[in-house]
């Protein structure tokens, strides 16, 4: 086989870059080799074959034989066709390594070269007239995030190299100015890491703590007037207060009113994620009360921010977000609204996942499930070994809802098996609780629900209401008020 990686990359490409990697490979200054018509050769015929591994064309005898025809061809021994393999694929990776670039910063990278490029030659006028220019682009940004303060802080950094060229020994050669940025900076990535870190310790059991000694040094300067209150900051202070207290419903609107607040200064990525932050908060206000408004909103949330494309990816949509979207418009009996969902977002169009195939599948046969065609359920369910366990875990608790259903004998085997999985996995208490609530509730309908004027059955109806974290709730509910029967 002709170099994997190098056909791994090339078949990532879309056309558009190909086609601009090709006058890349063509240009002289940046392939100077003295094989250089020999490596856009080869590059050619790759792509002619769309970087197919398993292509005939492309296989490393029939390559070998096209650009050394009058030299013998030996399986495991290294020939010049190597060398120019590696040769591409090192052009290659400088070629995304200049696109990086170019979307980096634009004109604010070419200002920073060109100051960069005075400072050297002590070019004063020039230098000055770039560093203006400069601030001027920092001026006209609406954005005050952590990318907003890096930059500035470069700026300031550089006016501070060149006053220290020439230091008169009688002001600060800019340097408050590059710790002023620099607090800045460091101050918002501590907060969305620490938010991010508090997140996942909600699904994840997680023993390692950081030091709290510079994010209480950075939540003390942050708070209202202090020298790091920035809206970003009052964003992800906010957060994490919400994160961290037991009933973050309660303060859920005041974040997004605080949000559309600052929506012209937060970045178009980190306010997706901000919108992140604002849909768990409302799905934590569910699990806890399960009540028709708390289910209702969070539809309404989860429906709106598709359609404002909050959600995609380059077109693809996450696997939670996927799952979450279905799962509410179900329990609201959407059912043609998940019909259409599913039509419009096959496997292809999931990330997250490697299994897109197998997730695109539960949820169809989630659906069916409401249909109540039990058997179509078992036929559409693929089990994986999924990256995350609870996706596993949903798949088991949908197969022992059908048992359930049709009085299928392995029920009771099932729900055992999956408690010890669920034991077993590392996920958080919470979680764990809350899918470990729903075996033990439908152990108890099993063993007393259907005695209807039964005093411990209407208990269960009550605790079943009132338990702040249980899945499948109002399934367990309607097994109850339809008078279960064994």
């Amino acid at each position: 086989m002709l170099n994997r990686k190098l056909l791994e990359i090339l078949a990532l490409l879309t056309p558009a870059e190909k086609k601009r990697l090709r006058l890349f490979l063509i240009s002289p200054y940046f392939n100077n080799a003295y094989n250089a018509e020999q490596i856009i050769r080869l590059y050619d015929l790759i792509v002619r074959h769309h970087a197919d591994q398993n292509h005939p064309a492309l296989s490393k005898e029939a390559v070998f034989k096209v650009f050394f025809p009058g030299k013998q061809f030996r399986e495991n021994a290294k020939s010049p066709l190597d060398s120019c393999t590696t040769q591409l694929l090192q052009l290659v990776r400088r070629f995304i390594t200049q696109m990086e670039q170019e979307q980096e910063d634009g004109e604010t990278a070419e200002n920073m070269a060109m100051a960069r490029f005075y400072r050297k030659f002590a070019f004063e006028e020039r230098f000055w007239q770039t560093l203006k220019s400069l601030r001027a682009i920092q001026m006209e940004s609406p954005h005050r995030d952590a990318r907003y303060f890096q930059l500035q802080l470069r700026i300031e950094e550089e006016e501070a190299n060149f006053r220290g060229l020439y230091n008169s020994s009688e002001d600060d050669i800019n340097l408050n100015a590059v710790h002023e940025n620099l607090d800045l900076y460091y101050s918002i990535q501590k907060l969305e890491f620490t938010c991010g870190l508090e997140l996942q310790r909600k699904v994840a059991q997680i023993d390692q703590h950081p030091s709290l000694q510079l994010l209480e040094s950075v939540m003390n300067l942050s708070e209202s007037g202090g020298p790091l209150d920035v809206p970003i900051n009052r964003l992800h202070r906010m957060v994490l207060k919400m994160l961290q207290q037991p009933d973050p419903g309660a303060t859920s609107e005041d974040f997004a009113s605080l949000l559309k607040e600052y929506r012209t200064q937060i970045p178009v990525a980190k306010y997706n994620n901000f919108q992140a932050y604002y849909r768990y908060f409302w799905l934590q206000q569910y699990h806890k009360s399960g009540d028709d408004f708390s289910r209702r909103r969070t539809f309404e949330i989860y429906r709106e921010h598709l359609e404002q494309g909050y959600f995609y990816l380059d077109g693809l949509i996450p696997l939670s977000v996927f799952r979450n979207l279905i799962y509410f418009a179900l329990l609201l009996g959407e059912l043609d609204w998940v019909k259409m969902f599913l039509e419009t977002h096959p496997p292809e169009r999931i990330c997250g996942t490697r299994y897109p195939d197998e997730i695109h599948r539960l949820n169809l046969a989630d659906y069916y499930f409401n249909l109540k065609q039990f058997e179509e359920v078992q036929n559409i369910l693929v089990y994986r070994h999924f990256e995350n366990p609870t996706v596993g875990i949903l798949a088991d608790i949908l197969l022992i809802k059908v048992y359930f259903e049709t009085r299928n004998a392995v029920l009771e085997s099932r729900m055992k098996a999956l408690d010890q999985k669920i034991r077993r996995s590392k996920l958080s208490l919470a979680i764990k609780t809350r899918y470990g609530n729903f075996l033990r509730k439908l152990d108890k309908i099993i063993k007393y629900g259907w005695q209807t004027k039964s005093a411990k059955r209407a208990r269960l109806i009550e605790e079943i209401k009132t338990t702040s974290e249980i899945v499948a709730r109002e399934w367990l509910l309607e097994k109850l008020d339809n008078g279960f029967k064994t």
